[in-house]
């Protein structure tokens, strides 16, 4: 595909002189002229969509009777509109162009309308258009995947886990194109941006957009977020062409941006030029020389980033023996001759067969552009690839998450120095009127711990139980439930990236304890837990996890399926809460077998379970083992014999095979 020349506009604007909306490769029909739209579609073929849809629409009126013509000069329309970014315009005149029965023999019609409405984030009535669109005979594979991402926009613009927050940045805005932001001083408090906005140098219309030819901007915040008055630039900067795609170095004394010369007659390729600062203002700019315009004279160079030590610079070409349309090429500096080297290709790794524009690098290294690949939501996406830490290699990028990327054009984000919020260029329906300048910022992460304390008999609240929480970051703190059963203060904020231990006790009841981490967590969490607390009663069977042992052994079962060690542990993490407990271990058989055998093997059962507890640090004198035998089944042997099946019996037989514990005082003094 022989691509025309791309210049320093707003994303549409330059994908506009490229490729097709929302760039698929959509066939449209050769333009069978007539005199009534010769100028209109010789417009249209240079590119000057604006003044096309002029053109034609003037032209539309003066035809008579000619349907076919005038359902035709409706889809060009359309195209002039939605090539210029105006959608809902370009929704209009392809509904024209199919009331007027053109689409019947025009199956791009029904695709293109869904582009638009895709654009606009109207996926049912996109979906519609695509299903209509494929039922005319149009590619069915194309639709498919088309519907599938209105769906996956639409999903995610609902059930996004992504913490980023969007806001336009409506101070700074205009009706006109607004886009590609750089922060152009230290503290990060000024930017410096592209517009076509009315008070841009000179006074041409750019015949795509009709709108004012872009021109560099700068705008200061105040400490209560307030923005300034957007300036433009010096006139050594800005002319009657275009000029965007900034970058300066990190001192911010130097600026690079992309100038596309246009006169009369003309449009010359884009490159980067530089200027420095003289006080307030830029000195002269000079092209920097990326390329040599003597064996590459059409190619387009733009959209400068530098790397965080200024020793690489990643721009956008779309010069021969790249991976695809526009791609990202890097140059290393040379200090010593004060140069940019030779220029080379990023690589697969980054670039794709599509294109890849509006470079980033951020402060830790990593590389943010905008590409309309697969796997994006519709449009540009914004592409992050993590610096792997060697030069110019990072690893494969993968699109951002709504709210950062939607179905519209989304691209040129630069990210603060310092802290996790910065800008991006979009023109999703919340614009005003073309591409807009939004803020995005990334709340740090909240955690929050609310522990509820309950009777475990009663299921009622329990007053004054003391609550104590250490974590691995070095905090703590302590509190006691109220009548309701929670913290007097509600709760603690707790850490991200932490292990918490949590120790609940009270004068007669049964300490109780427990362990929550936020070690990695992407999302802000309450951890709101219930706890349940039983009364210390001597002499009560207290039910524990299940301990098994090996047939006719004393040997604890461990294996895929039951691990009694776990089981076992239980215990010795509740002696270790409440250290002035004595207890005994009581095993008990069931009824098969001669009482005298039984109760010897209980018993030799229940001292297992206390060398278990000793041999991890359990003082022995906190600890009897009792083989009950047995004598105390909990199912009698009339009642098991009034069973139905074998399974239902063997099942009552491992009810009674059953290892408890009973506290027997709990004034032991620990030494």
């Amino acid at each position: 595909m022989n691509l025309p020349m791309f210049e320093a506009l707003p994303a549409r604007r330059i994908l506009t002189a490229l490729f097709s909306f929302l760039m698929l490769s959509v066939a449209v029909p050769a333009l069978a002229q007539s005199d009534a739209t010769e100028d209109a579609d010789a417009m249209f073929e240079r590119g000057g969509y604006f003044d096309a849809a002029a053109e034609y629409q003037s032209a539309y009126g003066k035809l008579k009777g000619d349907l076919e013509e005038k359902g035709r000069v409706c889809f060009q329309i359309g195209e002039c509109y939605r090539s210029a970014r105006a959608l809902a315009a370009s929704e209009e005149w392809y509904k024209k162009s199919i009331d007027l029965k053109w689409a019947k023999d025009h199956v791009e019609v029904f695709l293109n309308y869904g582009l638009v409405l895709m654009g606009q984030q109207k996926y049912d009535k996109a979906t519609a258009m695509f299903d209509r669109y494929t039922k005319a005979g149009g590619d069915r594979g194309l639709a498919g995947t088309l519907v599938e991402n209105c769906g996956i926009a639409a999903e995610n613009m609902v059930v996004s886990d992504s913490r980023y927050r969007v806001e336009s940045i409506s101070m700074l805005n205009s009706p006109s194109f607004d886009y590609g932001a750089v922060y152009s001083d230290r503290r990060a408090d000024e930017v410096i941006f592209s517009s076509s906005r009315s008070s841009a140098a000179g006074s041409g219309e750019d015949p795509i957009t009709g709108e004012s030819f872009m021109d560099l901007f700068s705008a200061e915040v105040d400490r209560k977020g307030k923005w300034s008055i957007p300036q433009p630039l010096n006139s050594t900067i800005n002319s009657t062409s275009n000029e965007g795609g900034v970058a300066l170095d990190k001192k911010k004394q130097t600026l690079y941006f992309t100038r596309c010369l246009v006169d009369k007659d003309n449009n010359y390729p884009c490159d980067i030029y530089l200027a420095r600062r003289l006080g307030k203002k830029w000195g002269a700019a000079e092209e920097l020389g990326l390329v040599d315009r003597a064996s590459n004279d059409s190619c387009q160079v733009g959209q400068p980033a530098l790397s965080p030590s200024d020793d690489f610079m990643i721009f956008v070409s779309d010069m021969a023996g790249g991976q695809g349309g526009n791609d990202l090429y890097y140059a290393l500096y040379d200090g010593d001759s004060e140069t940019w080297g030779s220029v080379t290709n990023l690589g697969s790794d980054v670039n794709s067969p599509d294109d890849e524009m509006f470079p980033h690098i951020r402060s830790n290294g990593d590389l943010y552009f905008a590409s309309n690949r697969d796997g994006g939501m519709g449009g540009l996406d914004i592409y992050h690839a993590a610096w792997t830490g060697s030069d110019m290699e990072f690893n494969s990028p993968s699109a951002m998450e709504f709210p950062i990327n939607t179905s519209s054009d989304d691209f040129g984000i630069v990210f603060h120095p310092e802290e996790e919020r910065g800008m991006f260029t979009s023109d999703r329906p919340e614009s005003k009127g073309k591409d807009d300048l939004f803020e995005f910022t990334k709340p740090p992460l909240e955690f929050n711990y609310l522990p509820l304390v309950y009777d475990y008999d009663t299921g009622m609240p329990i007053e004054g139980v003391r609550v104590m929480v250490t974590g691995t970051d070095g905090g703590s703190a302590e509190g006691l439930t109220d009548d309701e059963g929670a913290i007097e203060n509600g709760g603690w904020e707790i850490s991200p990236e932490s292990t918490y231990a949590v120790e609940i006790s009270k004068e007669g009841y049964i300490a109780a304890g427990d362990q929550f981490s936020t070690i990695g967590l992407s999302k802000s969490t309450q951890f709101i837990k219930e706890y349940l607390l039983q009364v210390v009663v001597t002499e009560k069977d207290y039910p524990m996890p299940l301990v098994q042992y090996v047939f006719d052994e004393a040997t604890l079962v461990v294996d895929a399926e039951v691990n009694s060690h776990d089981s076992l542990t239980y215990l010795v993490d509740l002696l270790t809460r409440n250290p002035t407990f004595v207890i005994s271990l009581e095993a008990h058989t069931d009824t098969r077998g001669g009482d005298d055998y039984n109760r010897e093997l209980s018993q030799r059962r229940a001292e297992t379970c206390v060398s278990f507890l000793v041999e991890r640090g359990i003082d022995r004198a906190r600890l009897e083992s009792i083989g009950r035998g047995e004598d105390m089944p909990l199912i009698s042997d009339v009642e098991l014999a009034k069973l139905g099946s074998e399974e239902e019996q063997e099942a009552a037989h491992q009810m009674n095979r059953r290892t408890v514990f009973r506290i027997t005082s709990f004034d032991f003094v620990p030494k």
